[in-house]
């Protein structure tokens, strides 16, 4: 069984309407900051893998019926990422966020590239 976490261990602004916990820096810091957070909220490890485009998507299971503090952090978390969502079936929920990958600076008119 999960560890109940604290809500509040993911760190980040306060759960809000309008205060996302965004870290700053690209799109690999992004996803290990969600893996990272699922991971402490649901005491599962969080898988972790590359999209097709250079992105990466991060899946965990959760098994059981949540509280609802928890479950606010955990969407909290899920929306870091540029798109989340999930699935459920008699087992389990299986929760998702993919990060995009960090557009390339495009060389400007006149510069080598």
């Amino acid at each position: 069984m999960p560890r109940q976490a604290d809500p509040s261990d993911v760190g980040g602004p306060p759960a809000t309407a309008d205060a996302r916990p965004v870290p700053a820096g690209g799109s690999a810091e992004r996803a290990r900051w969600i893996g990272g957070a699922l991971h402490r909220l649901t005491g599962r490890q969080p898988l972790v893998r590359p999209t097709g485009d250079g992105g990466v998507r991060i899946t965990t299971r959760i098994t059981e019926p949540q509280d609802s503090a928890l479950v606010a952090a955990v969407l909290r978390v899920l929306g870091a990422g540029d798109r989340f969502g999930h699935s459920k079936n008699e087992r389990w929920e299986h929760l998702w966020a993919e990060v995009d990958p960090q557009p390339q600076p495009q060389p400007q008119a006149g510069e080598a590239g």
